[in-house]
């Protein structure tokens, strides 16, 4: 891009997005090094594969018990602060973790405990952030936001941050975390630069709508969330079905040494870069639901080239495909999300969205690991493709008939022209029906 196209890129952003993306990058750098450096000081305590799967289970336990509380907190109070004040819970989990790996007092259950308090905060804190996304781009602007996010987060948190995290801990063990806590702390000051553009968001006039349930409410009422919410939740089901496998092929059918496993991981990583910067084009230029349907069935079809695949040569080509359609898919999805949800429901929407959509991965894991284990590794991923690929199909024309791009960016921007001077949307809902088609 050039000099002169990433200033009109900046302009069309704004700068409340750019302190936004600069809070995000540098807690998901934060997050990279302990993405890279938590595995690695939890087989040095305890090489045991029970104690590092209670670990992983530990980073991944909070999520789904707190992702209606968390959507609940960005709803009532402000959400800059919400965020802010998580990362600060973050940053001094691990500077206490640091003292202990540097003093030689970390223990299993002290690591434990870190990763939990760790993972609880970051669920507040990026349910208050993705609320915030449209308060700080406009509506026609939400596809290239959340590409620009995505990007910035795979690269920071999938790719650097764990690069440098498991060199810092080769070279001391505690740095990681100190570089962690660093990062987090930092990432406050242009989240409270935000303070006058994302105050509290607006309360309803309707009591009622204070529910910590309101947003399953909202998911379920409304046909447009509700068809995005199965698509979406398959989808994540069957992605979950080929990660379930995707360790035991790599090294046992196409040649991935364990060494190379890492750089193998590196190419979906840089597929979901490549799917984060093209999501708007192709949202523009073929409309919403068309792209995520097609996108759908790109996906499909790379599960099923993964399947049959002999060695990594086709494989992780095919695997980087499916990195670049899944996160095409997640980009358009959140913004038809964002602007289909009223502000004040945004962090509630979002937090029962991802308790469904992040529940359905880890079970479709597992039904991976009963069916490899009955027929074979490559069977999963038949099945994930063979089944992703029906499931874009039958939802295509219901899809296609309530998703219309024109009225939902209309809708939204009516909403914004009414808002109050906060930097918020407007503060009641639009009726479930005034986007139908007729």
């Amino acid at each position: 891009m050039s000099v002169r196209g990433r200033a009109q890129h900046k302009r069309r952003l704004g700068q409340s997005f750019t302190r936004l993306c600069a809070g995000f990058t540098l807690a998901s750098a934060g997050d990279g090094f302990a993405y890279g450096a938590v595995p690695l000081l939890a087989v040095a305590i305890n090489p045991h594969p029970l104690a590092v799967s209670s670990v992983v289970a530990a980073d991944t336990l909070p999520w789904l018990v707190l992702a209606l509380p968390a959507g609940h907190f960005a709803d009532r109070y402000k959400r800059w602060l919400v965020a802010a004040l998580s990362n600060v819970i973050r940053a001094a989990a691990f500077l206490i973790a640091t003292v202990l790996v540097a003093t030689h007092h970390m223990s299993l259950g002290f690591l434990i405990v870190v990763v939990l308090i760790n993972a609880a905060s970051r669920a507040m804190y990026y349910s208050s952030f993705q609320a915030m996304v449209p308060s700080v781009a406009r509506s026609n602007d939400l596809e290239r936001a959340n590409g620009v996010l995505s990007a910035t987060e795979m690269g920071a948190e999938h790719i650097a941050g764990p690069i440098l995290g498991s060199s810092l801990f080769a070279i001391s063990s505690a740095l990681p975390f100190l570089a962690d806590s660093i990062a987090l702390v930092s990432s406050c000051f242009p989240f409270a630069r935000l303070r006058s553009k994302i105050s509290a968001p607006p309360r309803s006039s309707d009591p009622s709508s204070d529910s910590i349930w309101e947003g399953i409410r909202l998911l379920l009422a409304d046909a447009r969330l509700r068809i995005l919410l199965i698509l979406i939740t398959s989808l994540a089901l069957l992605q979950g079905m080929e990660s379930g496998v995707l360790v035991l092929l790599a090294t046992k059918r196409w040649g991935v040494s364990e060494g190379a496993y890492g750089l193998f991981l590196a190419g979906v990583a840089i597929g979901n870069i490549v799917g984060s910067l093209i999501a708007e084009g192709q949202a523009k230029r073929f409309g919403s639901a068309r792209a995520i349907i097609g996108f759908a069935i790109v996906s499909g079809t790379g599960y099923l080239l993964m399947a049959s695949a002999h060695s990594w040569v086709l494989a992780g080509p095919a695997f980087a495909l499916t990195g670049v359609a899944v996160v095409v898919i997640s980009v358009i999805g959140l913004s038809l999300r964002q602007r289909i949800t009223p502000d004040h429901l945004m962090g509630r929407v979002g937090g029962a969205w991802r308790g469904i959509v992040w529940g359905a991965a880890p079970l479709g894991a597992l039904v991976a690991g009963g069916v490899a284990s009955l027929w074979g590794l490559k069977v999963p991923l038949v099945l994930a493709g063979s089944l992703q690929i029906l499931v874009a199909c039958v939802l295509a024309r219901p899809l296609l008939r309530i998703i219309q791009d024109d009225r939902i960016r209309k809708n939204s921007a009516e909403r914004r022209r009414h808002a109050p001077g906060n930097g918020s949307l407007a503060t009641e809902a639009a009726p479930f029906t005034s986007l139908d088609p007729q």
